[in-house]
């Protein structure tokens, strides 16, 4: 199921899309969005975006929601650009 370009056949946490929306509407370098695998952890975080590592077609991210952990990877088409992009909005954290 795609709808735009943000994969929307598997679940989000909740809080996730408001940042994706952005991400894929203002960043110029994310093609696609495909949300993966959600967790259940214990604990209470505060809700935050991490890019984990580079892979061959973009960059693996997780969003730590209260309880939850989701993977989330980005297409893109440069790495260290969207990672930049990422930092400057204060989308992701270090």
């Amino acid at each position: 199921m795609k709808f735009g370009r943000i994969k929307r056949q598997h679940g989000r946490v909740g809080g996730l899309d408001k940042i994706l929306d952005t991400i894929v509407k203002d960043c110029p370098h994310v093609t696609r969005i495909v949300p993966g695998r959600i967790k259940v952890r214990r604990g209470k975080t505060p809700a935050s975006f991490k890019i984990q590592y580079p892979t061959p077609a973009g960059l693996k991210c997780l969003y730590t929601g209260t309880g939850t952990v989701q993977e989330v990877f980005l297409i893109c088409s440069d790495q260290e650009q969207t990672q930049a992009w990422l930092m400057e909005q204060e989308i992701a954290i270090p």
